[in-house]
């Protein structure tokens, strides 16, 4: 009898501060995910290209990639369903992101993030992976 391994969940993590891009990804692999990251609207672009994520975390206020130019970008390139979004925001945010997020509907979490709070707020989007089962076997 052998049994199926859950799905690795995808998720994308967009910012372009180094540090805070290889905190969030190393908390996203040690909770058991497989994550790619991009530090410009380039990378994007081509990421979104190679493949379909079950989830993006993206900087708020990039450089040249603001919060609803990324969510555009987003949208116009993902294979298929656009995926859930968190965003991340270091300081406060004016009334059209906040009016942006209200439409989309978006959680934020505050820089820096603690662990816990992006692994709970990436298990509330993302639906429970499949529970491993055995595999159907035939008797003779």
């Amino acid at each position: 009898m052998s049994v199926e391994a859950p799905r690795q969940r995808r998720i994308l993590v967009v910012d372009d501060d180094e540090r805070e891009r290889s905190m969030a990804a190393r908390t996203l692999n040690e909770a058991g995910h497989a994550v790619d990251t991009a530090a410009t609207k380039a990378d994007l672009i081509k990421l979104l290209a190679q493949h379909d994520y079950d989830l993006v975390l993206a900087d708020l206020k990039m450089p040249g990639l603001n919060g609803p130019a990324f969510y555009k970008t987003l949208k116009e390139c993902s294979r298929g369903i656009t995926p859930p979004v968190i965003f991340s925001i270091k300081r406060g945010y004016t009334p059209e992101y906040a009016n942006f997020l209200m439409r989309l509907a978006a959680p934020v979490l505050m820089k820096p993030m603690p662990a816990a709070d992006l692994r709970l707020a990436v298990e509330r989007l993302l639906p429970a992976a499949p529970a491993s089962r055995p595999a159907s076997s035939l008797a003779s």
